[in-house]
């Protein structure tokens, strides 16, 4: 097929086949981009924690009864809710804090140590009661907490603290992290490392959600407290619905609120799945447009060259001369549009990934685009480049 022809001919309609051409363009270049964005929301979404989300479930009170005024009182209440929660049928382990995985952001701060130069920034949640079991997590090194390791005096500081395996890795490479002091940034409240916990990731804001350093302490206090409560698999419903009544029995002069980590996540995830929905669209209705464009435009080539196709077919041409016409006036316009929508593609997500994101274009995906709207484009064209094959030789006639 002699392509010199072909493009002169365009060149009558030049206009008409640019509009194609930047319409391709544009297409790849959304359409690769949005994928890309889809691609990362999924990856965000499917990233464990590390923990037993499922069956985690958070419960937290805010008191009004006069008798929450003192300290020692929301101590020893605070022992016997546990006691109640560890009660109740299919219950694996409890533990107050404030930690609620999913939650998109929660306590930190800045931390030093030796054999680390520089000053570090870290997650930071105090714990009372099972934490790791309650999590569903495991010891990689060293241990977890004991009773032992909470302070007496709450005006005392931890001395021991229980770090994420990312975060002793980040610190010493593959030492030994147990023994190690992390201090605060001042270099004071030293924290003795006892344990390492094999996964952790929380997402938080300052990309350091696989960070974090774990106190014994008492994460409560007059003015109310959250208990973290894992579940037996399957006992997630029953235990729901004990946990108030259970509690209120305990003490009835404070109103409870109740969440599944599992809710905490959807929630969090909720803007993300919007995201995926709206990219969804947007791709669904360029590529539509695109593909409405390019069979209204071989459409309306085929209707002002009817007596022309008919003189070829009178002049011996066959309907695959007329059909590879067609196809290969429609390569070239969808060729040319790529070439400048791959350039496109990079100058979006540099925009992107400068203002909104952190995920560069891979080029694989590219490649992708390309292929999809070349057989978009050959699809779209042969429903007109078909009828353009069937007129008859004697059009020709009949039309001087």
């Amino acid at each position: 097929m002699p392509f010199g022809p072909i493009i002169r001919a365009m060149n009558h309609n030049r206009m008409r086949f640019a509009l194609i051409i930047l319409e391709v363009a544009i297409t790849l270049a959304i359409v690769t981009n949005a994928v890309n964005m889809i691609l990362d929301e999924r990856q965000k979404m499917l990233r464990k924690s590390g923990f037993d989300d499922e069956n985690l479930i958070s419960i937290s009170y805010q008191p009004f009864a006069p008798e929450f005024r003192e300290q020692s009182f929301v101590e020893s209440l605070v022992q016997t809710d546990m006691r109640a929660l560890r009660a109740i049928p299919g219950v694996k382990a409890v533990t107050v804090s404030y930690f609620l995985p999913w939650q998109g952001g929660g306590s930190s701060g800045t931390w030093k140590t030796e054999g680390y130069n520089d000053k570090f920034q870290a997650q930071l949640y105090a714990a009372r009661g099972q934490l790791i079991e309650t999590l569903g997590t495991r010891i990689a090194q060293g241990r977890a907490f004991t009773e032992t390791d909470t302070p007496v005096d709450p005006d005392v500081p931890t001395q021991v603290t229980i770090i994420s395996r990312a975060l002793a890795k980040k610190l010493w490479g593959d030492a030994n992290p147990i023994g190690r002091v992390i201090t605060n940034g001042e270099g004071s409240t030293p924290r003795t490392v006892v344990g390492v916990i094999d996964e952790f990731y929380n997402p938080y804001a300052w990309n350091i959600g696989e960070f974090v350093l774990f106190t014994p302490g008492r994460s409560y206090d007059t003015g109310g407290a959250t208990f973290l409560l894992r579940a037996e698999p399957g006992a997630l419903k029953a235990v729901v619905s004990q946990l108030e009544p259970r509690l209120l029995a305990v003490n009835a002069g404070r109103v409870f609120r109740m969440r599944t980590v599992a809710e905490t996540k959807d929630n969090f995830f909720s803007a993300g799945k919007l995201v995926i929905t709206a990219m969804t669209g947007i791709i669904i209705v360029l590529v539509f447009i695109t593909a409405l464009g390019i069979v209204g435009i071989t459409s309306l080539a085929v209707s002002e060259r009817t007596r022309q196709i008919g003189t070829r077919r009178a002049l011996g041409a066959t309907r695959g001369d007329i059909l590879k016409h067609f196809l290969t006036e429609n390569w070239i316009i969808t060729t040319a549009g790529l070439v400048f929508g791959v350039a496109a593609t990079y100058a979006l997500n540099y925009a992107l990934v400068s203002q909104l994101t952190d995920v560069k274009m891979p080029w694989y995906l590219v490649g992708i685009g390309m292929a999809l709207l070349w057989i978009i484009g050959v699809v779209a064209t042969l429903p007109p480049a078909l009828c353009a094959a069937s007129v008859s030789p004697a059009i020709a006639t009949r039309s001087v």
